[in-house]
């Protein structure tokens, strides 16, 4: 395992939720071009954490649909609280 995956397993697993999803906003449920959207027996596997981390991630655009295209992951982001991160525009 990389060292990044390992920094963000040890991060996030102190903040593992019992049961629920924490979002208000859930993920998309629809099929897109890539495959079948989250059904509801996939979301009854899914880990959920609380939203207290802050990611920074490198992305070409918003889509239309309010999705980013061709993101990346590069890191987190300790100057940032969670509850105070919103939507950057340009």
């Amino acid at each position: 395992m990389s060292d990044v995956k390992q920094v963000l397993k040890s991060e996030l697993k102190h903040l593992i939720q019992a049961s629920y999803c924490p979002f208000v906003n859930l993920p998309v449920k629809k099929q897109s071009r890539w495959g079948l959207g989250l059904t509801t027996d996939e979301m009854k596997k899914c880990v959920w954490v609380k939203p207290k981390l802050v990611a920074q991630i490198k992305f070409l655009e918003w889509t239309d649909a309010d999705h980013l295209r061709h993101s990346k992951f590069v890191g987190l982001r300790a100057d940032k609280n969670a509850s105070n991160v919103t939507k950057e525009h340009a």
